[in-house]
C-alpha cells in the first residue's frame, strides 16, 4: 500500500514540475505625482512625493 501511495506521489509531482501555474496577479493602479519636497526634506520625510506623506503612520 505504501508503495503505491509513493508511485502515485511521484506520478503527481512530475505532472506539476511539467505545468506552469499563476500563483497571484497583482493589480497596481497608475499614480499621478505633481508634486515634490525639495531634496533635504524627502530624505527627512522618508518620500519625495507629498501625496505620499502622512499615508502610513511613522514610528518614533
Amino acid at each position: 500500500m505504501e508503495e503505491e501511495t509513493n508511485r502515485a506521489h511521484d506520478h503527481e509531482s512530475k505532472m506539476m514540475k511539467n505545468q506552469c501555474y499563476m500563483l497571484a496577479h497583482a493589480y497596481v493602479p497608475w499614480q499621478r505625482y505633481e508634486k515634490a519636497f525639495s531634496p533635504c526634506e524627502a530624505l527627512s520625510k522618508g518620500t519625495l512625493f507629498p501625496e505620499l506623506w502622512g499615508v502610513y503612520r511613522i514610528p518614533k
